[in-house]
């Protein structure tokens, strides 16, 4: 299994997490306003994206856009990594075991069962990641 399969989807997924990240924040900024169990996300302050993406950066300054930012690229890194080296690794095995590249039903399960157990397997890192996004700074 090349190591690189591992190392190109964690790198994918780092730099769109990168690229995309404010408005990952501006969406969570959107769902957690309007609250009535919490008493500090009970006003509607936000309007849209693009309004979150200004005001949170005039009031916050630009830095409060990439707020858990680090959390999301570690959750992008294991991601990437562990979807696709799952996947190859199980695709090779299946190739190895006499099974084709051509069987669609074997590579779509493959597919679900890497993207299913890479996301359960990093799903605390991005409960790490909305927790510090929602946090006004």
């Amino acid at each position: 299994m090349p190591v690189e399969a591992f190392m190109y989807g964690g790198a994918a997924g780092v730099l769109a997490e990168m690229v995309s990240f404010p408005f990952d924040t501006s969406k969570i900024r959107l769902q957690i306003q309007g609250q009535i169990t919490d008493e500090a996300f009970t006003n509607l302050k936000y309007r849209g994206t693009f309004h979150t993406l200004c005001l949170v950066s005039s009031e916050e300054g630009i830095r409060s856009l990439f707020s858990g930012v680090r959390f999301a690229a570690l959750r992008q890194a294991t991601y990437g990594t562990l979807k696709f080296g799952i996947f190859f690794t199980m695709k090779s095995w299946w190739n190895k075991r006499g099974g084709s590249d051509q069987f669609l039903p074997v590579t779509v399960a493959i597919g679900m069962f890497s993207g299913a157990l890479s996301s359960i397997l990093t799903t605390p890192i991005d409960r790490m990641k909305v927790i510090s996004q929602s946090k006004a700074q």
